[in-house]
């Protein structure tokens, strides 16, 4: 793989001395739908082929439609984009397939074509592309439904669980945390969700990191990574709001970039370079920051059965397992206990909930009764978007235990 630095793309030397460039050109598309050989080995990780054992709800199937698509033997339709627009683009597929195929990446290459004949998500593909580049408005008025309906409507049946709208988006607090005994200087990517639903973990983390030494910084221009809008294939929108936050965010002088949500994550270490030749430095996940840094010796909680979630992009995207594990194992009173199947997906997958919602209850479902098979009194976890939908399934069920992000967990260890 080398840059090239005048397309500002990376370029790809593939089989055969083959070269295609991602964003894929067609012809370097095509290449990758046709390096398919039909072992069904990605079936077996799929989660909506899982649920529905339907082949063209599956990873195989999605590639041999598009495949078609492209060959033009097959027409657009509805019906064609509802099956590519239903991928959960947890990454499951990338790392089974044998011939090394970015089963993701051609997704979205495929979601592209196929948007404007994908009517099942016309609604929540507009709201996502008229709301991105306003977000503090919409939080205002989420504020104010919330306040006004949600409860009556939720209580009628009429509408599902929505988590709690912050008061105060988080990137509007503070913008720099000081500290008198400075051992280095880290910034914070938020994401949507800890700015507006879950503002209390960046709170939590920034208590952690001021504990540890470090000055703190939070900074208001921060852009949404871009994540839902590739999804619903307005890559070119994406991209617009990749620039903007590889712009700002390196500006900053800082050790570490920290982010708590692994779909930022991913999106900016993995994504952010295919799309526009650059990314954010020295961005860094919360778990690989506190394996690398090392945190507090003696830590202890009151005792406590935990169990782990895997989220998809923190573990088929990043590949960050054990991190997590290592972290809760050295917290004294944690007893953990594995779940079986830590690693499936918990069904939230983004827009995906909304769009998919009946398999993404069941898909949901199956997860809660993982984690209550293991009589653990909490589930931690590593993704905001994983804490909402276990939560929804959690009330769901009437399950009792609790729900918490690592942060969480790493900061209440620290003030016992």
């Amino acid at each position: 793989m080398v840059f090239h630095p005048d397309r500002k793309v990376f370029v790809y030397y593939a089989e055969q001395f083959a070269l295609f460039v991602c964003p894929m050109s067609e012809s370097g598309y095509l290449q990758e739908l046709s390096r398919c050989v039909r072992c069904g080995i990605c079936k077996t990780s799929c989660p909506t082929y899982l649920s529905t054992l339907n082949e063209a709800m599956g990873a195989r199937g999605r590639v041999a439609i598009l495949g078609e698509l492209e060959a033009k033997h097959l027409n657009p339709s509805g019906t064609l984009a509802d099956k590519i627009f239903s991928c959960m683009l947890c990454g499951a597929c990338k790392n089974v397939c044998p011939v090394g195929i970015d089963i993701p990446e051609v997704i979205y290459q495929g979601r592209q074509g196929l948007k404007d004949s994908y009517k099942k998500g016309r609604f929540l593909r507009a709201a996502t592309k008229g709301s991105i580049s306003r977000l503090n408005t919409v939080h205002r008025a989420l504020r104010l439904y919330q306040f006004l309906l949600y409860k009556p409507l939720q209580k009628a049946g009429m509408v599902d669980y929505m988590p709690h709208i912050a008061s105060k988006p988080f990137n509007k607090t503070v913008q720099i945390y000081k500290n008198r005994k400075k051992i280095g200087r880290v910034a914070i990517f938020a994401g949507c969700s800890i700015n507006y639903l879950y503002p209390d973990l960046g709170q939590s983390l920034s208590n952690i990191l001021l504990s540890q030494g470090y000055e703190v910084v939070v900074f208001k221009g921060e852009s949404c990574c871009g994540a839902p809008l590739r999804s619903m294939g307005f890559q070119e929108e994406a991209v617009t709001l990749a620039n903007k936050n590889i712009e700002h965010f390196n500006r900053v002088r800082a050790e570490a970039i920290i982010s708590m949500c692994p779909t930022c994550t991913m999106v900016i270490k993995e994504q952010y370079p295919l799309l526009t030749g650059n990314t954010i430095n020295n961005l860094v996940d919360i778990n690989e920051f506190f394996t690398e840094s090392g945190i507090k010796s003696n830590l202890e909680l009151y005792p406590s059965t935990i169990t782990y979630h895997d989220p998809c992009h923190l573990s088929y995207g990043l590949g960050i397992r054990d991190e997590p594990r290592a972290i809760l194992k050295k917290i004294k009173g944690v007893k953990l206990v594995e779940m079986k199947h830590p690693d499936s997906c918990c069904g939230f997958a983004g827009l995906f909930k909304y769009n998919y919602k009946e398999m993404s209850d069941e898909i949901g479902m199956q997860k809660i009764n993982s984690i209550t098979n293991t009589s653990a009194d909490t589930v931690v976890t590593s993704c905001p978007g994983c804490i909402t939908q276990l939560e929804a399934m959690k009330q769901a069920k009437n399950a009792q235990f609790k729900i918490k992000h690592i942060v969480e967990v790493i900061d209440e260890a620290m003030q016992e």
